[in-house]
């Protein structure tokens, strides 16, 4: 089978995409002649040329994106460490159905408290790993936070601008705002923390909650004019673990952030405002009407291992080569260890 790749970026990636497929990458003609199936990244619009001609040939569209254990810093100079395919749609796209949708309610159907499952869960927990692995504070110790304890914190989770998940949430820019005042309005009196997006923090892409953005909102919600004017609301551009404001917190707001899923890792009530991959399924307390998915979770393990075990690939630093998790989370932690010393 012979995959016709849309973009130079995932052209770049051509050895994870033939490792993945089980085909033989070439460069897409601009007629899309020659090719069983076209690879392109996700559902973003720098695929919908890509899609459209698939859809025109009548041939498959494979949608491919990085996967949760990407690299220790974002942007496209690491290779990922892991990587999704999907034939159907694509997992942050809630507009259509999709491979881990699938596999989710093959997970429920047939789940049978694999002990492993945990295991691998708790190793990623405590490896203090997420999708990007750049942090330098480890804790919040230093912080300077009113609060003392967990119980009287809340998280709330910034995104950037353009990130094609926002959309595929079936949510938009002005999201983030509502987002906040309710995370405000409905916790009086408790510290809420914005947490900024990490490409956000290198100056990359542009958020959503600025101080610019607050500001504005306070003039028209009470409720963030208190909080602002007592110090309880604080957004956060240090460089600060994500598991470690996860377990600093008792409640995490999102919109369709990775960090939403690792805050039922960590035990957080998660309120979602978007229709994100973890949500529907009757572990989140979800803002947005249920589409489709109808059979929930009694375990955060069943979603974990059709997220991270099946839906996901671990690939060497090549991409010639599948890994295990557990190979995967290793190499992370020997990446950082080793730039952190450098």
């Amino acid at each position: 089978m012979r995959i016709g790749i849309a973009t130079s970026g995932l052209w770049r990636l051509r050895e994870a995409v033939e490792l993945m497929t089980g085909g033989t990458a070439c460069k897409l003609r601009a007629n899309g002649l020659g090719v069983d199936a076209i690879a392109g990244w996700g559902h973003k619009p720098t695929a919908d040329r890509a899609r459209a001609l698939a859809r025109g040939r009548g041939i498959p569209y494979i949608a491919f994106e990085d996967g949760f254990l990407r690299s220790v810093n974002p942007g496209n100079i690491e290779r990922p460490l892991s990587m999704v395919m999907d034939r159907t749609g694509i997992y942050y796209d809630a507009r259509q159905p999709s491979d881990l949708e699938a596999l989710i309610r093959k997970r429920v159907a047939t789940s049978t408290g694999d002990a492993s499952v945990r295991q691998a869960m708790d190793l990623l927990r405590s490896s203090r790993l997420s999708k990007y692995n750049n942090s330098t504070i480890e804790d919040v110790t230093n912080l300077g936070l009113k609060a003392t304890r967990p119980e009287d914190r809340v998280l709330v989770v910034d995104q950037t601008r353009g990130d094609a998940s926002i959309e595929g949430a079936l949510a938009d820019a002005s999201t983030f705002s509502c987002m906040l005042e309710a995370a405000v309005t409905e916790n009086p009196g408790a510290e809420v923390l914005v947490r900024v997006h990490p490409e956000t923090m290198m100056g990359r892409k542009a958020g959503h909650l600025s101080l610019e953005t607050i500001a504005s909102l306070a003039i028209s919600s009470p409720a963030v004019a208190r909080a602002s004017g007592k110090g309880l609301l604080r957004i956060t551009p240090e460089p600060v673990n994500p598991w470690a404001l996860l377990e600093a917190c008792s409640q995490v707001y999102c919109v369709s952030s990775q960090l939403g899923f690792e805050g039922l890792m960590a035990g957080c009530k998660v309120h979602s405002f978007g229709k994100s991959f973890y949500a529907g399924w009757g572990l989140t307390t979800d803002r947005l009407p249920n589409i489709r998915r109808q059979h929930f979770i009694s375990t955060i393990e069943v979603l974990f291992d059709a997220v991270y075990s099946r839906y996901t690939k671990y690939l060497n630093e090549e991409c010639n080569q599948c890994q295990t998790i557990e190979i995967i989370i290793e190499k992370l932690r020997t990446l950082k260890r080793t730039r952190k010393n450098l």
